[in-house]
């Protein structure tokens, strides 16, 4: 037993050397797929390499290749959708596009000069402050941006006091409607009854000029609003003196130094985030009047406009616009 063993050791390299080199005689170098896995030997009777006569271009000669239009395109980044409008009081960060130039001209032989601040509700309507058109014999005019057109008609509120200034808003009806884009939109206007007290509001300054042929440029200023019964003690410490009033259709703003609204900054808006949607606002004011510009502790005064919605709805829809163009 132990000497077949030793045979068999001793002769074991002999016939694997005999194996491999009988295995490197027979081999021929094929294509990987002309090789069966299974067997090991070559293919000869086409088994897997044969196709099928399913559909194929026979204009093209390579075997994954097909015949694709050249003169069809796909781009990589798809044209961005037009995003369409969304509302009143969206803007662009900076700038007011609801924000408008009230513009007066007294003589026809002069041009139209700067008079006060007016926004947007209607592509054909603007709010401002009825002070702003005391002149009934002169001519007035809107413009925003390269975007200008005539007033044809002043609505003033029927209870407006000129001493007063009580119920100081006026609708001014424009002659063609201004283009709606990015740059020129609505703002909004809230709700009868809303409140808007110790909200963080902005309102705009006109950086104003005596040049006449350059436009002012307008100056945002962030604001606190001041409750009513703060406003009307400090005001009573003015010349208006301790029996002073504030009326229901006013609501003040401001107190901190050198941030105030100023001469030329009747009818510009006074605006404030509405309440769970973000980047949008509505107009809660109008530059009305103040003591003095700019001073410490001393607000400046504007119209409460949620208190004119009702009559606001109601001179649209007499006079043929919409009225949800400032609704929300």
């Amino acid at each position: 037993m132990i000497f077949r063993v030793c045979i068999f050791l001793y002769l074991f390299p002999f016939l694997v050397l005999t194996s491999v080199i009988d295995y490197k005689s027979n081999c021929t170098c094929v294509p990987y797929y002309q090789c069966s896995e299974e067997t090991g030997g070559v293919i000869t009777n086409g088994a897997g390499l044969f196709d099928t006569r399913l559909f194929r271009n026979a204009h093209c000669t390579g075997y994954f290749d097909v015949c694709c239009n050249t003169t069809l395109t796909i781009d990589n980044d798809p044209p961005e959708k037009e995003e369409k409008p969304r509302g009143c009081g969206y803007h662009v960060p900076g700038v007011f596009p609801w924000s408008v130039i009230l513009r007066i001209q007294k003589d026809s032989t002069k041009p139209f000069q700067h008079k006060c601040g007016a926004s947007l509700i209607h592509s054909q309507v603007a709010i401002t402050a009825a002070h702003c058109t005391d002149d009934v014999t002169a001519r007035y005019e809107v413009k925003i941006g390269k975007q200008a057109t005539v007033v044809t008609k002043i609505i003033r509120h029927p209870k407006f006091n000129i001493n007063t200034l009580q119920n100081d808003v006026a609708l001014l009806v424009l002659k063609n409607p201004l283009k709606i884009s990015e740059e020129v939109s609505l703002i909004c206007i809230p709700p009868p009854r809303f409140s808007i007290e110790h909200n963080q509001c902005i309102t705009s300054s006109w950086n104003n000029t005596d040049d006449s042929k350059v436009d002012p440029v307008p100056r945002l200023i962030k604001l606190p609003v001041i409750s009513k019964k703060n406003c009307e003690n400090t005001l009573r410490a003015t010349r208006l003196g301790t029996f002073f009033q504030l009326h229901k259709t006013f609501v003040c703003a401001g107190g901190e130094a050198e941030k105030d609204t100023c001469n030329g900054d009747g009818g510009n808006p006074l605006i404030c985030p509405i309440s769970g949607e973000r980047g949008r606002y509505h107009q809660v004011g109008i530059v009305s009047w103040g003591i003095g510009c700019g001073e410490f502790n001393m607000p400046g005064v504007y119209v409460r406009l949620s208190i004119f919605r009702d009559w606001i709805d109601k001179v649209m829809l007499k006079n043929g616009f919409d009225i949800n163009g400032y609704r929300y």
